[in-house]
């Protein structure tokens, strides 16, 4: 379509009147409009250069420039670089002539904007997927029509011979190539008579043979010209026939779309049904139009199309209809597909499977029980069923053991014994304000809170040294829920505290190193962010502190917590639970800017949020900024 556009472009990070809407320089190239524009985005798009086949990771988003048009807009992440910034661009939607988007066979989506004036710009590759969420928020905008010719390709705003593409669509007038067989099958026609005519005159008389000749000729002459004009009455009785078969046709065709509406009603709500009785296969996960990476979690096949709806493969790219990305927000990892995964003898055949699954689905409700063990570390990689049961045996004889220590005590001991009179204290009180609102902890006297008490005071006695802090009692809430053994759920408390013990200590040394990691996230993601919250002495990310030291339990209904446990718990990147702290703060930082929020104002609403955040777009935006950062130079 054009040379590849790289020119310069000064002016996508600021404007002296962001107010002002968008103004064009006459190549397709716009100055971007203020950030209160912003319609749609997606920070992890990243182009490729020509000259050193380098990636550059950067943010594409759709913006409002005026109330009659909107805007592309693509920049780098990293805006302090000149070599970066020079392939960033703004276009309004005015100057693009079509949108190309296509996906290797294995590989990342990519769209291709060409513009009205020749140019196009550099693919762009949507490495976290949303590449048909993109072009679903450009139709909000813009008309967009699949090219004929090229599947892959969307005209967008096109215009020309509108009324025939759509005659075409229903099937009620012949194409180019139908009309012209017709035409030329009537002029043979035509033809043909007009030639045994002249040849019985040619026989019938052989001295008028020159005039036959001429008659031959006359005729055929007259007989092209019925073909192509004809005479006024014939004209005006053919169109008339014409308008009654387009009527007769339109009519037909609407029944054939209401039959065929009918239809695809009744072939969903049997898909909806089946889905419903038959749990969803892992082969093949998918989200209709949604964020995450593109690439299949492992031991994963891709899904091929169905053969009539497949486009065109060309360029070894296909275009496609459903994204296939691993996020998967309704098929979590089940009963059967989990047992799946162990051999005869129990021996789980891959734990990164497992953990994959987990991450991107979740666990099943039957299944978290035992697959928390694995993902917590409980169990050994390599053990088999039997194994597992004389570990359990062991493990609740060594817990009683634990646990007969601090029951041993007599009320005459515990009269001298000061730090654990303290110690049980402090576990009463928080342990009957912990989840009250779920039934196994709505009775005061009742068994769910009596073995909540005891696994936290048993721990005091596992860990000397750390004893009980506040928030201990949020953590291990979830696991005796799930667990629903004494034994089991301390054992699985035990395998947590030992990742987050940091948090605890005294000195609070692990949560101020956490926040430190915070800042400096933030600073490499949204230094616009970190500017902020400096101007306001908020750039200690003190009001995050609730959310990392009990792993954002209190901001979430339970169902959703233990999904985000289960995608913290599998992660390969350590940071997962602070890139998500961060993705909430963008998410929000608009109304924190436009209020000119303070310390205490931030705080407030930060707790404010509990209940109102979604639990799994989150976790995407986080997993976007976890992948973006194995790019950068996080020194």
């Amino acid at each position: 379509m054009g040379d590849t556009g790289e020119e310069l472009w000064n002016e996508c990070f600021g404007s002296d009147d962001e107010d002002a809407g968008a103004s064009s320089d006459g190549e397709g190239r716009v100055v971007c409009p203020g950030s209160e524009g912003i319609r749609w985005q997606n920070s992890a798009v990243y182009i490729q250069t020509h000259q050193s086949g380098g990636i550059i990771f950067g943010s594409l988003s759709l913006r409002q420039a005026t109330p009659e048009d909107c805007v592309i807009v693509w920049h780098p992440a990293d805006t302090a670089s000149q070599t970066s910034s020079k392939y960033a661009f703004s276009t309004p939607l005015t100057a693009v002539h079509s949108i190309r988007m296509v996906r290797p066979s294995l590989g990342t989506p990519q769209v291709m904007i060409n513009l009205r004036s020749g140019i196009t710009h550099l693919p762009l590759y949507f490495h976290s997927g949303r590449a048909l969420e993109f072009q679903s928020k450009l139709q909000e905008y813009a008309t967009l029509t699949r090219c004929e010719n090229n599947p892959a390709t969307m005209l967008v705003n096109d215009d020309s011979n509108r009324l025939h593409r759509s005659l075409h669509g229903l099937e009620l007038v012949p194409d180019g190539k139908e009309w012209e067989r017709h035409r030329m099958k009537r002029a043979a026609a035509k033809l043909g008579t007009t030639s045994r005519t002249a040849s019985q005159t040619h026989a019938g008389s052989g001295k008028d043979g020159d005039d036959a000749a001429a008659g031959h000729a006359s005729s055929g002459a007259d007989g092209e010209k019925e073909c192509g004009e004809e005479s006024g009455s014939e004209w005006q009785w053919r169109y008339l026939q014409g308008g009654a078969c387009v009527i007769k046709s339109l009519r037909s065709g609407l029944s054939r779309a209401s039959a065929l509406a009918a239809d695809a009603a009744a072939t969903a709500h049997e898909l909806m049904e089946q889905g419903r009785r038959e749990p969803c296969a892992s082969s093949a996960p998918s989200e209709a139009v949604r964020s995450g990476r593109g690439r299949l979690p492992v031991g994963q096949a891709r899904k091929v199309p169905h053969a009539d709806q497949r486009a065109q493969v060309e360029d070894d790219c296909v275009w496609v209809e459903r994204e296939l990305i691993p996020w998967q927000t309704s098929c979590a990892l089940d009963e059967s597909e989990f047992r799946s995964m162990f051999d005869t003898a129990g021996v789980l055949k891959d734990l990164a499977t497992l953990r994959t699954r987990a991450y991107y689905g979740g666990l099943a409700a039957g299944v978290r029980r035992e697959g928390w063990k694995w993902l917590l570390g409980c169990y050994p990689a390599k053990s088999t069923r039997k194994d597992r049961e004389a570990l359990l045996v062991a493990k609740r004889q060594e817990y009683l053991a634990y646990k007969r220590q601090w029951q041993s005590i007599t009320p005459e001991q515990q009269a001298r014994f000061a730090k654990f009179r303290d110690r049980r204290s402090r576990i009463e009180k928080d342990v009957v304000r912990t989840d009250r609102g779920i039934e196994m902890f709505a009775d005061a006297a009742g068994p769910g809170l009596e073995r909540l008490h005891a696994i936290l005071l048993t721990y005091s006695f596992y860990n000397f040294d750390l004893s009980y802090c506040q928030g201990m009692s949020d953590l291990a809430a979830p696991l005796l829920l799930v667990m629903e053994d004494e034994v089991e759920a301390f054992w699985c408390f035990q395998q947590l505290m030992q990742r987050v013990e940091a948090n605890f200590h005294k000195d609070q040394n692990g949560m101020h190193r956490q926040l430190e990691l915070l800042q400096v996230l933030s600073a490499h993601f949204d230094p616009e962010l970190l500017a902020y919250l400096e101007t306001k002495d908020c750039s200690n990310f003190y009001f995050c502190f609730r959310w990392l030291l009990i792993l954002y339990k209190r901001e979430f209904a339970p169902q959703e917590t233990m999904r985000l446990w289960e995608a913290l718990w599998s992660s390969q990147d350590k940071l997962l639970h602070l890139f998500y702290a961060l993705a909430i703060l963008r998410q929000h930082k608009h109304k924190m800017m436009q209020e000119e929020m303070e310390f205490d104002e931030v705080l407030k609403f930060v707790n404010g949020l509990a209940l109102h955040i979604d639990c799994l777009q989150t976790l995407k935006d986080a997993d976007n900024m976890s992948q973006m950062a194995r790019h950068y130079d996080m020194s």
